[in-house]
């Protein structure tokens, strides 16, 4: 059984050359930014959940990455990025996954098509490094967070560097049990014809 830490799919590959409507294409990415954004909205409701949905609604744009490809799940991340953001009580949950969360999958997919293992590694950890640090000045300059001294700054980042390790462990099981699961139980590829 392949490692669930790396997932080498050629999306290309695995699904069968499908002539999708461009009409369909566009109504199942607004469906998925519409599910996107519910996810988003019930994180910023419950206040506790706002960086696990955002981390959940990640997945809608795997669903689009699969099921449709191409630039929609860029598309989808965008409309569910732009909509969460203005309309969310809460803005912390949209601004981790404009940051990171909702683009993250995508580029996952890109870093593991790399023949080493530890560029895949380096790439992916200063994508999330970058993403981290813009949060912080964001949180310092715009939000004006007074609490933010250089130890709080420093183990924010130990600490986030091994939750993004852990978060791409989880991503990478999730997007293997929905190609072996859910794909066939959702019945994406039917309705796409």
């Amino acid at each position: 059984m392949p490692s669930p830490i790396r997932i080498r799919i050629d999306f290309g590959s695995f699904l069968p050359k499908r002539n999708i409507k461009k009409s369909k294409k566009i109504a199942f990415c607004a469906l998925f930014s519409a599910l996107g954004v519910v996810l988003m909205y019930l994180g910023a409701i419950i206040e506790v959940l706002d960086i696990s949905m955002a981390c959940i609604a990640s997945m809608i744009c795997v669903m689009a990455l699969v099921e449709i490809g191409g630039a929609y799940p860029w598309l989808v991340f965008g409309v569910t990025g732009a909509i969460s953001f203005l309309i969310l009580p809460q803005k912390f949950g949209a601004l981790i996954y404009i940051c990171l969360a909702g683009y993250y999958p995508m580029l996952k997919c890109f870093f593991e098509r790399t023949k080493s293992r530890a560029a895949e590694w380096i790439l992916k950890i200063a994508v999330f490094n970058i993403a981290m640090g813009i949060m912080v000045l964001l949180a310092v300059f715009v939000l004006s967070i007074p609490d933010m001294t250089k130890w709080y700054i420093i183990a924010l980042f130990v600490l986030g560097n091994i939750t993004f390790v852990a978060y791409d462990i989880a991503l990478s099981m999730l997007i293997r049990l929905y190609f072996l699961k859910y794909r066939k139980l959702l019945r994406i590829e039917q309705i796409l014809r």
